[in-house]
């Protein structure tokens, strides 16, 4: 019959070897816990990166493009890096959850050759982006990076873009545009500073003058009247001379 195994003679087995090469059991640890998931980070098609790491990729390597994945909404309040200078356009491709599939078609449509291109990435955040890194790279393209932080988070594009990067990429809200001024009723201009009562008091003032000048009018085309009922006044001194 085979023998029972002894577990406590294999701990101390173990233990003792421990004993004897202390710094060979760390450099295992070590190399097991740090070296192997650093390597494969490395060696990985799609990963993090830093917002000015990016910005180097895409000035350096002429393979890389960027890729803005907000909605029309984030774009029109706030638009994409300018990357003319880098002689780069940004191409810019909503994503949604769900629908996967009409993402991919639209990316594939506008890079050729997905096999010899690198994208980054950029979100408002940084929620979507490495799912769409990691897509991108199932489906043939060469590298994806995810920009940590988006535009709009913590050490993203526009918090560190003052002090990393240069003033052409900076991005900014867009201004809000002024409300056309409308014109009311009588000819005035409605003003939105609550002013309109100035206007109207005017134009009624201007209102009211016009019956008083009409009563002059009439009082003035009556006083002949009047005159001619109480006769033509006598040249003479004496009444019975004419």
């Amino acid at each position: 019959m085979p023998t029972k195994i002894n577990l406590e003679s294999i701990l101390v087995s173990i233990d003792n070897f421990f004993n004897r090469y202390p710094f060979f059991v760390a450099t295992v640890v070590f190399i097991w816990l740090v070296v192997v998931p650093l390597t494969e980070e490395y060696f990985q098609k799609y990963k993090f990166i830093s917002a000015i790491n990016a910005f180097k990729k895409l000035q350096e390597d002429p393979n890389s493009q960027l890729l803005d994945i907000r909605d029309s909404k984030s774009v029109a309040y706030m638009g994409s890096p300018n990357l003319k200078i880098l002689n780069k356009s940004v191409v810019q491709v909503e994503f949604r959850e769900g629908d996967e599939d009409g993402f991919l078609k639209r990316v594939l449509e506008t890079f050729r050759e997905p096999t010899n291109t690198t994208v980054c990435i950029i979100d408002n955040f940084d929620g979507n982006s490495m799912k769409v890194a990691e897509l991108l790279v199932k489906n043939g393209f060469k590298e994806a990076y995810a920009i940590r932080g988006g535009i709009r988070g913590k050490k993203g594009w526009q918090e560190i873009q003052e002090t990393l990067l240069p003033p052409f990429v900076h991005i900014y809200p867009k201004k809000k545009t002024k409300m056309p001024k409308q014109l009311d009723t009588n000819g005035g201009i409605k003003r939105q500073d609550g002013n309109n009562d100035d206007l109207s008091s005017n134009a009624g003032s201007s209102s009211n003058n016009t019956p008083k000048e009409i009563k002059n009018d009439n009082f003035s085309s009556i006083s002949p009247t009047v005159q001619s009922k109480g006769g033509q006044r006598p040249l003479s001194p004496y009444p019975n001379v004419c």
